[in-house]
């Protein structure tokens, strides 16, 4: 069985990889919410602040990626 935080961090970094790739706004959302749930709710704050970084970072570079070359 899989722990609800382990499953947080799956989830939150799947999106993070589909928010460079398909959809930037709803998958770049999700993983900042993610990280905001573990960061607030799970007690793991550094896991937290990096899925929150990261996830606006794949969603700037995943909208920049689509401008220019799709």
């Amino acid at each position: 069985m899989v722990n609800s935080k382990r499953l947080l961090l799956i989830i939150g970094w799947v999106n993070v990889v589909a928010a460079l790739l398909l959809f930037q706004a709803f998958c770049g959302l999700m993983a900042i919410c993610m990280g905001f749930v573990l960061k607030k709710d799970y007690q793991a704050p550094t896991h937290g602040l990096v899925l929150i970084v990261v996830g606006i970072l794949s969603t700037v570079i995943g909208w920049l990626l689509n401008h220019f070359y799709m």
